[in-house]
């Protein structure tokens, strides 16, 4: 299992920052995205990180505050065939 976090309110090495979460998992065959952020930062961060959202298998909303999907417009744009928790 690996996991990456995209998105915290604290970034280092170049990365954006802002309040809320997200993070990349691998885990067997599946790709998971779990969460989104407010939305800004995930696009830029996956790039950075070389995490290609098009290749998401599951994506998991914790809950609905709007610092966790907020990115979830920008991710459906890319994923087409991705199972919503």
């Amino acid at each position: 299992m690996r996991v990456i976090v995209l998105i915290d309110n604290e970034a280092e090495n170049g990365l954006a920052a802002e309040h809320g979460f997200s993070a990349w998992v691998e885990a067997a065959d599946r790709r998971i995205l779990f969460d989104t952020g407010q939305g800004p930062a995930l696009a830029e961060n996956a790039v950075r990180l070389g995490i290609d959202r098009r290749r998401v298998d599951d994506l998991v909303l914790s809950h609905g505050h709007y610092d966790h999907p907020g990115g979830v417009a920008r991710v459906l744009e890319r994923a087409r065939d991705v199972h919503i928790y």
